[in-house]
């Protein structure tokens, strides 16, 4: 269990009061957790949270820990479909022998955990598990590979200020199968990313907003509302501006939620030029030297 408070006292007679009802051991400052290494340097005030040795023992385990490291989790020209799926018996059978599901949950609980920086990766190959093919598993080992050359990579806070931003951005319809565009989310407090998604669309990012606000909120590091950053003036003008509602019906009422927000002061929109978007790489394949840059940004180090 990882406890978090404002004051040390609040968190000791927190402690009292659990050891009075269950039996447990206090472990003092956290150190491990659930996989994530945290590591604290009170001189320079900063917090780093790592996964190295749990990337280690997923390479060991899928067999990669001696393979070529790459410089990026997926490669631009990769366009993954349902056509890479197995069309006869012998490639079905072939894939019934691939781990594939553990591996991507695996690279999942990375994903979730402290790497940002593959999110978009994962979230391509999550969308074939049902009945993989050779291609969909050559670019889990990437993603795999990927990692080996940056498993000593880790979120670093306290290089920022502690004000809640959040930048959002989508591709146009890159779901091959589908049509259906990807969107991606990342806020950034301190200086490294706190929250992160890329899916098929169906976000509404706003709600995240609040929750996080909230969050901050309570632990007093937030002065002022949210900033959420977005690389498409058309989008903004369609939040902000009412002579675009009009022209606008169809879009349900739901998706609507950000005027209502935005009038109330409870977030700022701003924009952002699409090569300060951090969320930039969280829907499309980047080039090494613009995946590099991005992940810095959200706090990758």
């Amino acid at each position: 269990m990882l406890l978090a408070g404002k004051k040390k006292s609040t968190l000791n007679a927190l402690k009292q009061q659990l050891n009075s009802a269950f039996s447990m051991k206090d472990l003092g400052e956290a150190e491990h957790i659930l996989g994530m290494r945290i590591k604290r340097d009170r001189q320079q005030h900063t917090l780093q949270v790592s996964q190295e040795k749990y990337i280690e023992k997923v390479l060991d385990r899928f067999n990669v820990a001696d393979a070529k490291p790459l410089g990026v989790p997926l490669h631009p020209h990769v366009k993954l479909s349902k056509d890479d799926c197995p069309k006869n018996d012998d490639a079905a059978s072939y894939m019934k022998s691939v781990p594939y599901a553990s591996a991507c949950g695996s690279l999942m609980y990375a994903m979730v955990a402290t790497r940002p920086d593959i999110a978009h990766a994962v979230g391509v190959v999550s969308r074939f598990m049902a009945n993989p093919g050779r291609a969909h598993w050559e670019v889990v080992k990437s993603i795999l590979r990927y990692l080996k050359g940056t498993k000593s990579k880790c979120l670093c806070y306290g290089k920022g200020p502690l004000e809640l931003k959040g930048f959002c951005d989508s591709d146009m319809a890159g779901d091959v199968d589908t049509r259906k565009s990807t969107s991606g989310y990342v806020y950034i407090l301190a200086g490294g990313a706190i929250s992160w998604c890329s899916r098929l669309q169906r976000i509404v990012a706003l709600s995240t907003t609040d929750w996080l606000a909230r969050l901050c909120s309570e632990f007093g590091m937030l002065e002022k509302a949210p900033l959420l950053g977005c690389d498409s003036q058309s989008a903004i003008c369609l939040a902000k501006i009412a002579m675009f509602h009009a022209r606008t019906k169809h879009i349900d009422v739901r998706y609507h939620f950000i005027r209502e927000v935005l009038e109330d002061g409870l977030i700022t929109l701003i924009k952002v030029n699409t090569s300060q978007n951090l969320a930039d790489a969280l829907t499309k394949c980047l080039p090494k030297a613009q995946h590099q840059l991005c992940i810095q940004m959200v706090g990758v180090t």
